[in-house]
């Protein structure tokens, strides 16, 4: 039973495993596996090498490449990835075909690091099982396979050791890919050097050169080498005599077999079957491991990927100076007077109670749509709570629809940690100042058991009533009406016109500036338009070091200025709190305490007298916003 038919439970393309190996027996398989070392040292052999495995180390078995695994006198902690060819092909069709070398003798090779940190992220996603993982994970090994292609892919043979080589004319990495594929697909065939010149449209004298450049050795010995190691599966595999072992990989006689045998594997055929034969995989020897627990298995994915980023080198933080004048005749870009809609449900209402018509007038919420399925109206105890619902609503003023379907805004949407973040709040700022529509319809509440605090759903208060960035997001552009001047990138200017209170009526009207600055990167907003886990999009906020200042110049005529900051910081929510715990699937603070974690902008207001011009800065380090309101005191 050497052949190992390798189960994906639950249809899921991956079969991921933390173990502590004592011995896995010699067995192949058709999928590709990787082997990654997290802990010790193992012994692997795979095909004709023996090779010491240390933390660090990632083996990659392509398939029906003989392997098996056992411990050393150090204690080891590996993981197995096992990638579904059938579904992966879809994305990679030469993926069974590929030979994949990501064994280096390099610690510190810069592509290997990359990798390890790949896999690190999937085996931490996979381990821990946070929402969505599945498709996360699938995404995840789409970029490994990407990676592995396009560095770790073909190979050269040097004094007989496989090792990587690199070719940067695509149309030499091609030939030489059809030659290796072509030989292991028909090795147990009559091959010869002027068919493959033929099906390559070269000389024979060229091609036999081209290979023993790009590959170290003739194609003579590669084709030897090639039924070589595709005669280990018969000969492990079955009693067959060696004769006939040899006649099936395509050799021509036994001797021809056994002298390249011998000249790879380092003793004769007969010598191997004695000497393996007896360790391969069946049902009286099967593996011998233990899987690591959850616990222990995301401890020391964690601590890995820590220590990793405790090595990188520090990334090159920008420190970007911008000074901007605004003048008092440019053109308006757009009319900025947006009005608010609210999705809610009776779940909504029940968990909330009171406190929810202070969150309707803390966002200056004009409609509502009760979203109430038919489900609901069909019982009597809710149909009744939601009329009670209905009722009080338009008491107070609003003007209420109620909807079988969802609104539309907030339907069929996809689950996403940004949705958590502060991510959520520059999209937020970003949309309201380009939209042209009128009317922002935004789900109030996260639905669900308040148990679980992040979700990654697209509203503004967690299911325990914990305001998200998107919420204070949406309270601060409530009020801003005007026109928007100025629209950058990193910067928006808003100009509006104000009313003086009553004990100034007779004072004429006064101009009021709302500035918006964000401080962000491509790789922040695209985001938003992935289905990114809680792991990645900390990682990515983290990773965004980049100080941003921008000193503003605002012509106003002489008087004093209120000038109230709002500062929006990735330190000051709800996602931070629950990063600092490694993002609980239940969070182990009692709600009284829960609701006394501040996440909310901080607040700075000053008074400032000016002569016709006023100066105002704004300075963030990483991911923020800055909201300046300047009004005139009169």
């Amino acid at each position: 039973m050497l052949f190992e038919k390798t189960i994906y439970p639950d249809d899921f393309p991956l079969n991921i495993q933390i173990i502590q190996v004592d011995e896995i027996p010699f067995h192949y398989h058709q999928d590709v596996e990787l082997v990654y070392v997290l802990k010790g040292e193992i012994r692997l052999k795979n095909g004709y090498y023996n090779y010491l495995l240390k933390e660090g180390d990632i083996f990659t078995n392509s398939g029906h490449e003989v392997h098996g695994l056992r411990a050393t006198d150090s204690d080891n902690v590996i993981a197995v990835i096992q990638i579904s060819n059938r579904f992966f092909t879809q994305y990679f069709p030469q993926l069974p075909k590929a030979c994949f070398r990501t064994y280096v003798n390099d610690d510190r090779y810069a592509r290997l690091e990359d990798l390890r940190g790949m896999l690190l992220h999937i085996l931490l996603d996979y381990t821990r099982k946070s929402f969505n993982y599945k498709s996360t994970c699938i995404y995840q090994m789409i970029d490994i396979i990407k990676y592995l292609n396009q560095y770790f892919n073909l190979f050269a043979f040097e004094n007989q050791v496989v090792v990587n080589f690199k070719n940067n004319n695509p149309v030499i990495v091609e030939r030489i890919s059809h030659i290796i594929n072509y030989v292991y697909e028909n090795y147990a065939n009559r091959i010869t050097l002027e068919e493959l010149s033929e099906r390559e449209h070269l000389s024979s004298f060229y091609l036999s050169h081209l290979i023993h450049a790009y590959m170290g050795i003739s194609f003579q010995k590669f084709l030897c080498f090639a039924r070589s190691e595709m005669s280990e599966i018969p000969l492990l595999e079955t009693n067959d005599k060696i004769s006939t072992v040899a006649k099936k990989v395509g050799f021509s006689t036994t001797a021809y077999y056994e002298k390249f045998f011998r000249e790879w594997f380092g003793h004769s055929p007969q010598e191997h079957r004695v000497l393996f034969q007896t360790h391969i995989l069946n049902e009286s020897n099967p593996p011998r491991l233990q899987q690591l627990t959850e616990t222990l298995s995301v401890g020391l994915i964690a601590r890995t990927l820590a220590a990793m980023a405790d090595h990188e080198i520090s990334p090159t933080i920008q420190h970007i100076q911008l000074n901007v004048s605004i003048a008092d005749d440019v053109p308006s870009i757009l009319h900025l007077e947006h009005s608010f809609t609210a999705v809610l449900t009776l779940e909504d209402y029940t968990f909330l109670g009171s406190r929810l018509f202070g969150l309707l007038m803390d966002l200056n919420i004009e409609k509502i749509i009760l979203y109430c399925p038919q489900e609901a109206q069909d019982n009597s105890a809710s149909s009744f709570e939601f009329a009670e619902m209905h009722h009080r609503l338009r008491a107070l003023g609003y003007e209420v629809t109620v909807s079988e379907d969802s609104a539309p805004e907030c339907s069929g949407y996809r689950t996403s940690a940004v949705y958590d973040s502060i991510v959520a709040a520059i999209h937020i700022f970003r949309t309201y100042f380009s939209s042209l529509r009128t009317n922002v319809t935004l789900r109030l509440r996260d639905p669900g058991e308040p148990q679980k605090i992040l979700k990654g759903f697209p509203a503004c208060i967690t299911s325990c009533g914990i305001p998200k960035p998107a919420f204070y997001a949406y309270q601060l552009l409530k009020n801003i009406r005007g026109e928007l001047l100025y629209q950058e990138k990193n910067y928006y200017v808003i100009q509006s016109q104000q009313n003086p209170v009553t004990s100034y009526i007779n004072k004429p009207s006064y101009t009021s500036y709302a500035i918006v600055v964000m401080n962000y990167n491509d790789d922040i907003e695209h985001l938003y338009t992935r289905s990114t886990d809680v792991y990645k999009t900390n990682e990515s906020i983290h990773a965004f070091m980049d100080e941003l200042n921008i000193d503003f110049s605002l012509p106003v005529s002489s008087s004093q200025y209120m000038i109230a900051k709002y500062t929006f910081s990735n330190e000051h929510s709800i996602f931070m709190h629950m990063a600092h715990l490694h993002f609980p699937e239940q969070c182990p603070m009692p709600n009284h305490w829960l609701s006394l974690l501040n996440t909310s902008p901080q607040t700075q207001i000053s008074i400032e007298q000016a002569e016709n011009e006023l100066n105002i800065s704004a300075s963030i380090h990483g991911v923020g916003i800055n909201m300046i309101i300047v009004e005139e005191i009169l």
